[in-house]
């Protein structure tokens, strides 16, 4: 059993009575009453707490008369005991990391507890595993930026690019910098090719990052149909039929070895929530997640619109606080003729506002081998449109002009 940092809760609150306006910002800004595990530390920083939040004075005086007499001796004692006053941060971070410890090592005891119960289903584990991971995410301290630090930050960037993760589409890649926290939404029609189309992209991901694509209405089969036919550029038709030639084999046993080593994993999640989906990406650490396709993803509300917005925002906090780049594929409605906008997004106003990037895939009816695929929306970078043509047999989008966007 872990014990309490006794120490750095005395340090922490024997300080706030020292100096309570200058060391209560920066309490506050890392530490809640939880984090002590001391019961009477605890109690008298939840009582300096409501008080700088009251924006009343938090001193020994203040803090004993809304707590009571009995915790007078702690706080006094608390004020002539601590070290240093200027060491006040690292004893904030002393108690935040003992805390994350406790609350770790009492998650995971729970969890060895709790395994062996047979009824315990499969995804309740996963759960309950992640949230031990989860004890450790914490916002971590921000401090400002002076106009001095961050023009050599910007100077620095510069001189060392920062490489964005490529979607194996250069023409795309050049107006659209996905990095890391990212939402992105794809979206087209039915037919339009968005599944082929971002399995091309976890194809090129894939091989520089760990990729998670959870399907939700796909088996896992289907998808690796597609993505060796896209890989070993091998005719869907005869995949669906198991009819190779001599050389279909040769080629697809060729292609193995190097196919086995791309970091990409296909999730059969039909029916879970972002909340299974976050627990399954932080437990197999993945770096890039694909969902297939959003109003899937199982939410509460009391109509599709609730919901989407339910999800839509689920997925961008997700993608934010974890790091993990989310790509989510969305049904489109046909609207006004062929032409897709993002007004086309079902439910569009939440996903529209949460996503950094919105890119649609259009066709024409006449046309259907003719793929557009329109940046439609881009917080940092241009918007327009990509021609390509997609190649249904081995299920590819290949760009038309690699130098234009209209």
């Amino acid at each position: 059993m872990l014990n309490p940092n006794y120490e750095a809760e005395m340090s922490v609150i024997g300080s706030i009575m020292m100096d309570s306006k200058n060391v209560m910002p920066l309490a506050a800004l890392r530490l809640e009453p939880d984090d002590f595990k001391t019961s009477e530390f605890r109690t008298i920083y939840s009582a300096c707490l409501d008080l700088f939040k009251e924006q009343r004075p938090v001193d020994s005086i203040t803090v004993i008369s809304n707590i009571g007499e009995e915790y007078k001796k702690t706080v006094l004692e608390a004020a002539q005991l601590v070290p240093s006053i200027r060491h006040v941060s690292e004893y904030i971070d002393a108690v935040k990391e003992r805390a994350q410890k406790i609350n770790a090592y009492n998650k995971a005891i729970s969890f060895i507890e709790s395994i062996e119960d047979e009824t315990l289903s499969t995804e309740k584990c996963r759960s309950m595993a992640a949230d031990v991971i989860n004890c450790f995410n914490t916002a971590s301290k921000q401090e400002a930026v002076t106009a001095e630090q961050g023009y050599l930050d910007f100077l620095d960037r510069m001189e060392h690019p920062k490489e964005h993760i490529k979607t194996g589409f250069e023409q795309l890649d050049r107006f659209v910098y996905i990095d890391k926290g990212d939402f992105v939404v794809v979206g087209g029609r039915p037919s339009a090719g968005k599944t082929a189309f971002t399995l091309q992209m976890m194809l090129e991901m894939a091989k520089t990052h760990k990729v998670g694509y959870f399907s939700l209405e796909t088996s896992a089969e289907k998808i690796f149909d597609r993505l060796v036919s896209s890989y070993a550029w091998t005719s869907f038709a005869k995949i669906k039929t198991a009819k190779f030639d001599d050389d279909d084999w040769e080629n697809l046993i060729n292609r193995y070895d190097s196919f086995r080593k791309l970091g990409l994993e296909v999730i059969p999640a039909a029916g879970w929530t972002v909340e299974q989906i976050k627990s399954y990406s932080e437990i197999h650490r993945y770096e890039i997640v694909f969902i297939d396709y959003l109003t899937l993803v199982r939410a509460q509300g009391k109509d599709d619109t609730e919901r989407a917005t339910h999800i839509s925002q689920g997925l961008h906090t997700f993608a934010q606080q974890d790091g993990i780049t989310v790509i989510a594929l969305s049904q489109l409605n046909r609207g006004n003729g062929n032409e897709l906008t993002l007004e086309s997004l079902r439910q569009s106003g939440q996903i529209e506002q949460d996503a950094d990037a919105v890119i649609l895939i259009q066709y024409d009816d006449n046309t259907p081998e003719v793929r557009d695929i329109k940046i439609a929306k881009n917080k940092e970078g241009r918007i327009g449109k990509i021609h390509a043509k997609y190649d249904g047999d081995h299920m590819r989008f290949i760009l038309v002009d690699s130098n234009h966007v209209e």
